[in-house]
């Protein structure tokens, strides 16, 4: 009934807007956000850097939101949160002349510091002139809207590009004015102990965001209203810091504190603070704080709270299980280890001082003190709200009291000489570390017992150790989250990360980086995203070039997020691309999520189908469906490296996300695109004869131009083919001087395209024979001719896979594929320089399509076999033979084994010597012909061939392949009837006619003095197929050449751009809008209930938009300069205060372009309670 009587109270006022008229008050004030004069807080600020953020203030006041007083520490980033409030406290005996020993300070509820360093005993620096530093390594360059939102505690959507740079100017301040001279810790690159912001750089641990802040509790008001009790001099130096990481350190924020006494005025030189002890406490709310439950790891060091229930209503609307959040003493303060005399006494020297053991080493100052120890947790203890044992009391002095007994591990009574302990309630012994099972077991003490699930308050303690005047102490705590499946894999995940977090200190977090993340350009068009992560050449080197020693870069992910703040694991996984390389699933230790035990298992799946760095998105891969324009869609890129080292420790690391905010849209108004992304262009080849193609895709239409391109080849120094892509109608280069030729897409993001470049290898394209008729290549000269242009040619051939095995009497070399030759399945070569007879002195753009020409031999097994039938026919060839062997023995021939009626090899050795390897004999002739077709007319060229005197050779003075059942024609000891095919004119000796380069050198060059390289164009290794089949007159063979690239080819192709006219301008205007109209009290892209607004839609980049209500007052004016199609009305007036539901009216005005144009929109707003008004 509600839902009519809304829709029926639009209709009626869209009705009644045809009777209004808008009177524009031209002078009303436009409503101005703070955006103009944005003001960036230095007193109090987040840790934000990774999945975890944390409010902290100047004066000590950490993990609780100091704008509006809740919790201040989110887990995962924009979820729920999980700590209310958090703090350092020490306490001990102090010995400095004042009669109150027992003193207790730090942050809880109460704040007992103040900011300031203390610049001499007793003096504190003016607190006016304190504040806090924040800086990142990435601040120039950072996507800051997130980090802006949560540190201004605005809206995302509500972000400008003001607010954001006023927060990068706040990180570029912080750096140059790092106040290194104060103690705040910075590379110092240059070695001169003094900061510049030059040449040194702030922060420490290769943080990727770091706070420093000094605090100090001279404030007698502070301390007495804390617990009571009177100033110690301490000043403490904080340091938080975080990385940007998708492992488990982006899961931690560190907290260093740097302590040191200084003293109050009235200290004594020689004062001193005994037994004393720091600890971290805690009011954890993990989510709703009532179903809290506290627990322990001694081993870990580790405190931390988790969820008693599997639900958590902070985390139900994320779908997300409850994580667990604990705390960890990195470490601890430092306390003296002494050796040991043989009686267990502490050692001394002649002059009676302790000795150290040196053998002990503590960790301090960013290194290592031989001859001390960090102190561990030495107790862990919780209480809960509203039970027996509660808080101790806010400034009185008994707070004092009964916080001194809890940092010793008993309960928070006043009595401090009598203290009362925990008792372990299943076991009835007294204990220091309360909740010291383990849940996930359901082992030893856990929560729930003797208290219910709730409010909960953590301490963890270490002590004690003693200070003296001038002395200084560290310590180090992580805060950590762990998030899986459900409440007890979260804790399981904790610990993981707490075992993974102690190693990286311990190192001092020499620990491998993921690669740079990736920059991607955003490209928003019809219903369709481009993500572009290729157009920066710079960024995909710092990306995929040289990295953490021991990693290599292996690939990107591709992932589609719910939100802006999001994290990958409440996101969807679009696509991988990474190297085509055999690696695809990389394991590593981690918690598998099913069992919820640390195991090996993927941590990245890869798909082995090569990189690529851009990609169209048209589906919404979180909803299922379409892309919409003017939705908002969430994507993140990231990359990922792999381990070299077998039994790395950590296998793979994976970049930071850097949320992308995408909202499809049309071009801009008056404007078409003439192209649409995957669109392909057909390159022409304008010059050359090459087999080589080039193809061009459109990825990104917003940036063609329409202009004239061209693929241009060349030699570099070495002689190797080079191509350049040249913009012809600019006459710059894009791409100069690339080798890649094997097809790869090379993207040119300045023109929005991807050109690819193929090109052949040198040498065999494919072979063939006479397609008709189709039995064992016998086909009539005649028949040959089957275009009937006059010539046998490519055309007139069936290409190998026409060909059954049983067809052809060549055949593979002795069933050898891997022979090295790249045609006929390794029998036959086009390119030599591959084999050993290089080099040749024919280039690769010199091999041409060679026919050979076969007539009868004599088949009969024995001396004669192979030789010409008809020594007179045309197609017979005075080959020049060569041997192998040539100065050895000739075998009996009753060993001979290819034959069945052998023969006496010595009558066909001719010469046993002489240049080259295998040495030339004499010209014999051979039944076949050798013909390079593609010159007009053909030009025969001249033929050799190749005997081998063993006992398994053929040495007959004639080119014969053995039968591949009887020999291998590629073993030493076989036939090895080699024919080989040169780059010379045919000679006849019976005229008086041979090539000289081939009477006087050796087939294989050995570098006998004068000795000359051969013009080799092809060779063949084949045998005989069939033992029946032989050449027959008629026959032929072809010996398709690949025609490389060379520089006389040209490729060009001409780029589609954009088209701008009045035309489209005028029918772009007509598609101005607003939606949701009518707004019925909410919308659908709305993220927070204190949120609202409408969109307007199609506008040009200038756009003043004045909103009237029905009497014709200004209510709002918005005036857009932006590139985006889209602005928002976020339904206040100019004075910021929400609407009255009502009809309005939008007035339009399109400066630029000299238009206007008129809507009408209904708001029908949500009942609203004014906070402030």
């Amino acid at each position: 009934m509600k839902k009519l009587v809304v829709l029926f109270l639009a209709a009626t006022l869209l009705l009644l807007v045809g009777t209004v008229q808008a009177r524009e008050e031209w002078g009303a004030p436009a409503a101005k956000l703070a955006q103009d004069d944005v003001e960036v807080s230095t007193e109090r600020t987040q840790l934000n850097i990774n999945n975890m953020a944390m409010w902290i203030q100047s004066d000590g006041w950490s993990a609780r939101d100091p704008l509006t007083g809740n919790s201040g520490v989110t887990y995962p980033r924009s979820t729920s949160q999980v700590i209310f409030q958090d703090g350092i406290i020490w306490g001990g005996r102090v010995k400095d002349g004042n009669d109150q020993e027992l003193r207790v300070g730090g942050q809880t509820y109460e704040i007992g510091t103040v900011p300031g360093i203390i610049e001499s005993k007793g003096v504190a620096q003016d607190r006016d002139t304190a504040r806090l530093y924040r800086i990142r390594r990435d601040w120039a360059t950072a996507d800051l809207r997130l980090d802006a939102s949560e540190v201004l505690n605005i809206g995302l959507s509500e972000v400008s590009d003001a607010h954001e740079e006023a927060v990068r100017a706040q990180y570029e301040r912080d750096w140059m004015e790092w106040p290194a001279e104060l103690g705040a810790p910075f590379y110092d690159n240059d070695g001169d102990g003094q900061y510049d912001p030059a040449i040194d750089e702030p922060g420490l641990a290769n943080a990727d965001q770091v706070i420093w802040f000094a605090i100090n509790d001279l404030d007698q008001g502070a301390t007495t209203n804390l617990y009571g009790s009177l100033p110690i001099g301490l000043e403490t130096q904080v340091t938080l810091w975080g990385y940007a990481r998708t492992d488990a350190l982006g899961d931690v924020i560190f907290k260093k504190f740097k302590v040191i006494y200084k003293g109050t005025a009235e200290a004594a030189d020689d004062a001193v603070i005994e037994d004393m002890y720091f600890a971290q406490w805690s009011d954890p709310d993990l989510g709703d704080y009532g179903d809290d439950f506290a627990g322990a790891d001694v081993g870990l060091s580790l405190g931390y709270v988790y969820n008693s229930i599997d639900d958590d209503p902070g985390y139900v609307p994320f779908g997300l299980a409850p994580p667990a959040v604990g705390y960890d003493f990195l470490q601890g303060p430092i306390v003296p280890v002494y050796q040991l005399d043989a009686e267990g006494n502490i050692a001394v020297d002649e002059d009676g001082n302790q000795l150290l053991d040196e053998s002990s080493v503590a960790i301090f100052n960013e290194g290592l003190r031989p001859g001390y120890k960090n102190l561990p947790m030495t107790a862990f203890v919780y209480f809960a709200a509203g039970s027996a044992i509660s808080d101790p009391e806010l400034g009185e002095y008994v707070g004092t009291q009964q916080w001194y007994n809890l940092l010793r591990g008993f309960q928070p009574q006043d009595d401090v000489a009598n203290p009362v302990p925990y008792t372990n309630p299943l076991t009835n012994a007294d204990t220091e570390f309360t909740l010291d099972g383990d849940p996930t077991r359901a082992t030893g003490w856990n929560d729930g017992v003797p208290l219910p699930a709730g409010d909960r308050r953590i301490v963890l303690a270490t002590g004690p150790f003693e200070m003296a005047l001038g002395d200084t102490q560290e310590v180090v705590v992580a805060l950590l989250g762990g998030i899986s499946t459900d409440r007890l894999r979260s804790v399981s995940k904790l610990k993981f990360t707490d075992q993974f977090v102690q190693d990286a200190y311990n190192g001092f977090f020499q620990v491998p980086k993921p690669p740079v993340q990736p920059n991607v350009r955003i490209v928003e068009l019809d219903e369709t995203i481009i993500l572009d992560w290729g157009w920066d050449d710079d960024s995909i080197q710092a990306t995929e070039g040289e990295g953490s020693a021991g990693f290599e870069f292996e690939g990107y992910n591709l992932y589609q997020l719910p939100s802006a703040e999001a994290t990958l694991s409440q996101g969807v996984k679009v696509a991988t691309f990474d190297i085509e390389n055999g690696v695809t699933t990389i394991l590593g230790i981690a918690l598998d999520e099913e069992s919820g035990v640390v195991l090996d298992v993927p941590l990245q799946i890869g798909t082995d189908f090569g990189v690529k760095r851009n990609i169209k998105i048209t589906q919404d891969h979180v909803r299922s469906g379409p892309l919409v324009n003017g939705q908002r869609y969430y994507f993140a890129v990231t990359a990922y490296n792999r381990a070299t080292a077998e039994g790395a420790a950590t296998t793979t690391l994976e970049s930071a996300p850097q949320n992308l905010i995408c909202v499809p849209q049309e071009p801009p108004p008056g404007t078409r695109y003439l192209s649409e992304p995957g669109d392909v262009i057909s390159a022409q080849h304008t010059a050359g004869a090459s087999d080589g193609t080039v193809s061009v895709s459109v990825v990104n239409p917003t940036m063609t131009t329409g202009n004239d391109y061209a693929v241009e080849y060349d030699a570099d120094v070495d002689g190797n083919t080079v191509w350049n892509l040249v913009d012809k109608t600019s006459g710059q280069t894009l791409l100069e001087s690339q080798t890649d030729q094997a097809g790869t897409a090379f993207y040119v993001g300045s023109a929005g395209i991807e050109v690819s470049v193929a090109g052949p290898p040198s040498g065999m394209k494919s072979w063939a024979g006479p397609a008709m008729p189709f039995e064992a290549w016998k086909a009539s000269p005649e028949a040959a001719d089957l275009t009937g242009d006059g010539q046998i040619n490519a055309a007139d051939f069936a290409q190998a896979v026409d060909h059954a095995s049983d067809t052809r009497w060549f055949t593979w070399a002795g069933g050898s594929y891997a022979w090295g030759a790249e045609g006929f399945q390794g029998a036959m070569t086009g390119d030599p320089n591959h084999q050993w007879f290089a080099p040749t002195t024919v280039t690769p753009d010199r091999l041409r399509t060679v026919e050979l020409r076969f007539t009868d031999v004599i088949e009969e097994d024995g001396e004669d076999q192979y030789k010409p039938v008809d020594p007179n026919n045309e197609n017979v060839t005075w080959a020049y033979r060569y041997l192998r062997g040539a100065g050895g023995e000739p075998p009996v021939p009753g060993d001979l084994t290819t034959t069945q009626n052998p023969w006496d090899f010595g009558k066909y050795i001719i010469n046993t010597e002489g240049p080259g390897v295998y040495v030339y004999q004499e010209r014999n002739q051979i039944a076949l012909s050798a013909w390079d077709i593609e010159s007009d007319p053909p030009r025969r060229l001249e033929v050799a061939f190749l005997e081998n005197n063993q006992p398994g050779g053929l040495v007959n003075g004639v080119y014969g392949p053995p039968w591949y059942t009887v020999a291998s024609n590629v073993a030493g000891s076989g036939p090895r009837e080699w024919l080989f095919i040169f780059d010379l004119d045919y000679t006849d000796p019976n005229q008086g006619e041979n090539s000289d380069i081939l009477l006087n050198n050796g087939l294989i060059y050995d570098g006998t003095e004068g000795e000359e390289y051969l013009p080799f164009m092809w060779i063949i290794f084949s045998e005989r197929r069939r033992e029946e089949d032989f050449p027959s007159d008629g026959d032929s063979f072809l010996l398709v050449a690949n025609h490389v690239n060379t520089s006389a080819d040209r490729f060009s192709f001409t780029v589609p751009g954009s088209e701008s006219n009045d035309g489209y301008l005028a029918e772009d205007i007509e598609k101005i809008n607003v939606f949701p109209n009518p707004y019925l009290g909410v919308n659908a892209a709305e993220t927070s209930r204190y949120s609202h607004f409408v969109t307007f839609s199609h506008l040009p980049s200038k756009a003043n938009i004045r909103i009237f209500d029905m009497s014709g007052t200004l209510v709002r004016m918005i005036e857009k300069n932006d590139p985006s199609q889209f602005t928002r009305w976020d339904l206040q007036n100019h004075n910021a205060l929400p609407v009255a539901s009502g009809m309005y009216i939008a007035h339009i005005e399109l400066p630029d372009h000299g238009k206007n144009r008129i809507l009408k929109l209904a708001i029908i707003q949500e009942q609203q309670f004014l906070e402030n008004f």
